[in-house]
């Protein structure tokens, strides 16, 4: 299995998981319409009774019912009026905006929602909705990064995908004490590596989510991501080889943290394959000094070959090289 292979197995994973992941956050999307509440007596959960309607707390469960059944234009309707009858002092209007945000992410307008929920984060920091609008934030951005358009003109053309990059650095930054700020960061960072192929980027988001969140439960899976997007920057022997160095460090302290994941994954044929394009450059730069006529130069790094990747196919070409260069021979007389 070749190192590409490996990271195309990797990538459809990735992909099948993100579909999974999406699933469960149209799921999370539905409103909780049903209240439990615990008898004393029998220390049992009974369904407590919905509010009275035409108090506030009724109407905000009967939106709450509207989202829930996928009426998402009557919920908008009744949150405008109940906005216009209790006013926003009422203690239920930031509920009412996160109805309102909930409802227009069902009717997948997500430029709306996105400003409402920025209105409700900017008014009403620290109440227990909070989490709620950072989730519908994150829902809007997963639709974006996923292909949804953002509307110019009431036509969709634009992309959201910068849009959404934007939305994920806000959660991290504003959020950092939440498990959405590191879920964020490890989501822009696996949309950079890959579906935009930028690796550099995206190895920059592991590295960063890896420092400011060293317990993660994200660390396993953002260790390896980082590795392989650096391995992935590296443009081939011709160009440096410190890409390569970097990844093969990586590579190796993911299989000493996780060495059963390491086996299941293929890290042994990964670093195998590194030591060959490593060999490889090193005989590409022998080569090169044999070329222009500097034969100490050239034995040099032939040697070199040989001796740190000796089970590679450039050793065996570099130890031909010194045969013919007669480097053993005159390594042998300088030893007598």
């Amino acid at each position: 299995m070749t190192v590409n292979h490996i990271q195309k197995t990797r990538s459809l994973l990735l992909a099948a998981l993100l579909g999974i992941a999406t699933g469960d956050v149209a799921f999370a999307q539905q409103a909780r319409t049903r209240t439990l509440t615990l008898d004393p007596a029998t220390g049992e959960w009974m369904e407590a009774p919905p509010p009275p309607v035409g108090t506030a707390e009724g109407d905000l469960h009967a939106i709450s019912v509207q989202i829930s059944a996928g009426q998402h234009r009557s919920a908008l309707k009744s949150i405008k009026k109940s906005i216009r009858r209790y006013g926003e002092t009422d203690s239920v209007y930031p509920a009412l905006l996160i109805a309102q945000a909930e409802a227009l992410v069902g009717r997948c307008d997500y430029v709306k929602a996105h400003k409402v929920l920025r209105e409700f984060l900017t008014s009403f920091q620290g109440v227990e909705l909070t989490s709620e609008a950072i989730r519908l934030e994150f829902v809007i951005a997963e639709a974006f990064l996923a292909g949804a358009k953002r509307k110019f003109l009431g036509m969709r053309v634009l992309s959201g995908a910068d849009f959404a990059l934007q939305i994920l650095d806000t959660i991290t930054a504003d959020y950092p004490e939440t498990g959405w700020a590191e879920y964020a960061m490890k989501t822009k960072a696996d949309h950079l590596f890959y579906r935009s192929n930028e690796h550099l980027l995206a190895e920059m988001e592991y590295a960063r989510l890896l420092q400011d969140f060293p317990r993660s439960r994200y660390h396993q899976p953002a260790l390896l991501r980082s590795a392989d997007a650096v391995l992935a920057g590296f443009r081939g022997i011709e160009y440096d080889e410190a890409a390569l160095v970097e990844a093969e460090e990586r590579y190796h302290e993911y299989r000493g943290r996780y060495a059963a994941s390491a086996d299941r994954e293929g890290i042994g044929r990964i670093l195998q394959g590194i030591a060959q394009q490593r060999a490889e450059k090193e005989f590409s730069i022998a080569s090169y000094y044999e070329r222009t006529a500097h034969a100490g130069s050239a034995i040099y790094y032939y040697r070199s070959v040989v001796e740190n990747w000796p089970r590679t196919l450039a050793a065996v070409k570099a130890r031909e090289r010194l045969d013919l260069l007669g480097a053993e021979e005159s390594a042998a007389s300088a030893g007598g």
